[in-house]
């Protein structure tokens, strides 16, 4: 579907209230957009779970051995990442730029399939597209209540839970200070742009998650408003402005994205990309990171983290590395 036209559809699904599904991509080159009446088939091509929906039966699922959730990281030499770190790094003061968030895809092999991966992973968020890739994520991006209270949940900030006193280093940490602070009043400026009465009602608090390698300690802040009467039925159009999310890209945005692009020197593609519900009344959505993505016959994990001009190399080499496992209950 274009571009144009799946905002368009959003749009007017909205207006009528009609259920469903989308899915933007980072590059907002492949829109997927479905009603929900067409994603209750266990045959779907699109599988998901959500705090308040889902199109999973219960035979889907089922245990599947520890083992089976393994996956064995293949990653790129520390060189090869330095390399695009220190090219980011020195775009910082030509763009002006306070924080980018700086991924790479990791290759993995896989002992178990997409299908049980879904199925056996505990998060927040699971999506799966058939033969393309599947997700459990943590991080919420927007959600919009009744009322028109749309709110963003930006993740910015990760710690082994087993590293002494590890809550009150990522608080205290003057790195993960200005990280999550610039990226919080990057989305409260993003949200602006909606929403009247935007304001940050928690900053920084912590969320715990449980994984197949470790237990990290992640981050996070509310910030929230009222949206402005041409966004209350016209979605599409928000989520054309609001993505792809700030807390995946860097801040200025702008400037950001042109050093992603220059730098990276990969497609994202679903990752980072956004997935969203609408039930006909309200609207849950999330970014797709913690994400193995199939691209012909192998399987990459893409994971990454912010950059500052404060940054220490080897630390977020590690942080990456860090993110590539299945969350576990």
């Amino acid at each position: 579907m274009k571009l144009k036209s799946f905002y368009k559809q959003m749009d007017e699904w909205t207006a009528q209230n009609i259920p469903y599904l989308f899915i933007i991509d980072f590059e907002k080159q492949k829109p997927i957009l479905k009603q929900l009446s067409d994603l209750k088939s266990n045959e779907s091509e699109i599988k998901y779970e959500f705090p308040h929906y889902s199109n999973c039966s219960n035979e889907d699922k089922y245990i599947v051995a520890k083992s089976d959730l393994i996956l064995e990281k293949k990653p790129y030499s520390f060189d090869s990442y330095l390399a695009k770190f220190d090219q980011a790094q020195a775009l910082f003061v030509k763009k002006h730029v306070d924080v980018i968030n700086l991924t790479t895809p990791t290759p993995v092999h896989l002992h178990t399939s997409f299908e049980n991966i879904f199925r056996a992973a505990h998060a927040k968020y699971k999506v799966m597209l058939k033969d393309k890739f599947v997700c459990c994520t943590p991080e919420i991006f927007v959600r919009i209540d009744e009322k028109g209270v749309i709110s963003t949940y930006p993740m910015k900030g990760t710690i082994d839970a087993n590293i002494p006193n590890a809550e009150e280093l990522i608080l205290n940490s003057p790195k993960e200070i200005r990280e999550h602070t610039a990226t919080a009043h990057l989305l409260k400026r993003e949200l602006s742009e909606v929403a009247n009465n935007v304001s940050i009602p928690r900053f920084r608090y912590i969320d715990r998650l449980h994984t197949n390698d470790k237990n990290l300690l992640q981050v996070s802040s509310e910030v929230s408003g009222m949206l402005k009467d041409e966004y209350r039925t016209a979605y599409g159009k928000l989520f054309d402005k609001l993505t792809p999310a700030g807390s995946i890209v860097g801040t200025p945005k702008k400037e950001a994205l042109e050093i992603i692009t220059e730098v990276e020197g990969y497609t994202r593609s679903y990752y980072t990309g956004v997935c969203g519900i609408f039930d006909g009344k309200t609207l849950d959505s999330c970014v797709l990171i913690r994400l193995i993505e199939k691209e012909n016959d192998q399987f990459f994990y893409k994971s990454g983290g912010g950059v500052t001009s404060d940054s220490i190399a080897k630390s977020e080499y590690e942080e990456i590395k860090d993110k590539i496992y299945v969350p576990l209950d």
